[in-house]
């Protein structure tokens, strides 16, 4: 399997992966950060969905092992369609515009119903390095509607300033 960027091994910290938890990966695209979640699950397990069949198809590919060993599934589906048996402790996504870019109200809606009580929402975006005015431009709006729905909301930078973590937990608290 190739090398994963920097900035994936960094995002899949943020998400403090428990052994045991049910998490959601929005836009899974290829797969790499799916992989490097499912090798910290043990009884939990990853459902990772992305529109393009081609982005499933790759994905599944590239983690076969951790298909074979029940530590994920994916899925040919986008957030609004998505519906899941049950509910996740933590839904990530990793450059998913669809919560910056327009109102986006199918897509929260969905999240209101398989994100668990006071689970973890964490949108992660990559910039050029040190390019605070992109960071801000995508902070500001999703920040905004996060709150407005009842997350408690903090930010996190990867120390070169390329990344930005969006974290909410739902209900408050800690995040």
């Amino acid at each position: 399997m190739p090398q994963a960027p920097d900035r994936l091994r960094w995002a899949v910290d943020r998400l403090d992966v428990r052994t045991d938890q049910q998490i959601l990966e929005i836009g899974c695209g290829p797969g790499v950060a799916a992989g490097l979640i499912a090798q910290r699950l043990e009884t939990g397990r990853l459902t990772a969905i992305d529109r393009s069949a081609t982005a499933i198809q790759r994905a599944t590919k590239r983690n076969a092992v951790h298909i074979a060993a029940g530590r994920c599934e994916f899925h040919i589906s986008d957030l609004a369609g998505f519906d899941p048996e049950g509910q996740f402790d933590v839904v990530c996504a990793m450059n998913v515009n669809v919560f910056w870019t327009g109102p986006a109200d199918q897509e929260w809606t969905a999240l209101a119903k398989i994100l668990r009580p006071r689970g973890r929402l964490l949108l992660f975006y990559g910039y050029g390095p040190g390019d605070a005015t992109a960071g801000r431009d995508v902070a500001t709006p999703i920040r905004r509607e996060m709150e407005s729905r009842g997350y408690a909301v903090t930010l996190d930078a990867i120390p070169d300033g390329s990344s930005l973590c969006i974290a909410g937990q739902l209900g408050g608290g800690a995040v």
